[in-house]
């Protein structure tokens, strides 16, 4: 098959790996071109990078791999889907979520499948073809689904439909089914559960802020690594990222606030020129600047902790922390709430 891969971060990189593995060719799209040109000639043969409506023009696949918050745009730029099978992998975490049936009614010349969006990219790039092997759900309309379900399986994992378009819901961030890599056997147990009403339907920023509440580190540094590479990942792939980080992590003082904080315009351009860093000049003063800002922030409430604990929910922190920190958005602010909070109740 012809994929289009909307979207070179951690699932669609990932996602788009295991498909040209098993013989697809696939087109790798974002805004940014940079890292779908260095996937496409790290894969070679039957790989290639092309903007977002040229990927799109030449696929009998769409898989959409974007920030939730991007979806939208992404779509209305890719042009006509129809006659497409669109796999929906973004996830939308808090505000206004972008629904499969939305999709479907405003995209009705395209068969609509939701799917790759319950397991962590870890798990998809180091636990495929295991045995026995874990699940992707799916759901949407049957022929988009027979599709689909090829694809699951050609990927190294076993599907297992959930149903038609509405019940995509069982499926989204919150559910017992997300983030819970499963057998088939379990998971089979677990949907008869979910649809019996005999399990629990958690928010994972709102458990995630309950646990920054509870468990926020005492060191700021912590947090603040965990900020920075929030902004860092923004519009970046994830390997490009991990594979600097180490770099990153000794410019920046190992992310002591105040030691960055304090960070000269000479030491500043001096980073800049480090060829082990991202040399992103919007990003890395961003980074000097959020110290500051954090440092001011533990002026105010006198730790991480009564930080969290001054708001009443995780939309309110969620929104405080978009307005107060330089280059963090919406899926930046996802990403350290739930990142910080792993490492916060591990008591790390």
């Amino acid at each position: 098959m012809n994929i289009a891969v909307l979207g070179a971060g951690r699932i669609g990189s990932t996602v788009g790996r295991l498909w040209h593995a098993a013989g697809h060719q696939v087109t790798f799209a974002a805004r940014d071109l940079a890292e779908p040109r260095a996937l496409a000639a790290e894969l070679g043969e039957r790989a290639h990078a092309a903007t977002v409506p040229d990927s799109v023009a030449v696929a009998d696949v769409v898989l959409v791999a974007v920030p939730g918050s991007a979806v939208s745009d992404v779509l209305k730029n890719a042009g006509s889907l129809t006659g497409r099978v669109v796999i929906d992998a973004a996830n939308q975490m808090g505000g206004h979520r972008l629904t499969l049936r939305q999709l479907a009614d405003a995209y009705p010349g395209a068969g609509w499948v939701r799917a790759f969006n319950t397991l962590q990219a870890r798990v998809l790039a180091e636990e495929n073809h295991r045995q026995p092997p874990w699940v992707v759900f799916l759901s949407g309309t049957e022929t988009a689904k027979r599709t689909a379900t090829k694809l699951i399986r050609d990927a190294g994992f076993e599907p297992v439909d959930l149903g038609g378009v509405e019940d995509s819901q069982l499926q989204e961030p919150g559910s017992v089914l997300w983030n819970n890599p499963l057998t088939p056997n379990d998971a089979h147990d677990l949907v008869a559960r979910v649809r019996s009403g005999d399990a629990v339907t958690v928010d994972p920023l709102a458990e995630a802020f309950d646990k920054l509440r509870k468990h926020a580190p005492d060191d700021p540094a912590l947090l603040f690594e965990h900020l920075s590479r929030a902004v860092f990942q923004a519009g970046m792939g994830w390997r490009v990222v991990a594979a600097k980080w180490p770099g990153i992590r000794e410019a920046f003082h190992r992310f002591d606030p105040a030691r960055v904080a304090s960070m000269s315009p000479g030491e500043i351009e001096r980073v800049e020129g480090d060829t082990r860093v991202i040399r992103n000049r919007a990003k890395i003063e961003a980074t000097v600047e959020n110290a500051r800002r954090l440092r001011a922030l533990l002026d105010e409430y006198g730790g991480i902790r009564p930080y969290f604990g001054s708001f009443p929910d995780a939309t309110a922190a969620s929104a405080d922390l978009r307005r107060r920190f330089a280059f963090l958005g919406e899926s930046g602010v996802h990403w350290l709430l739930l990142h910080a909070a792993d490492e916060a109740a591990a008591g790390r």
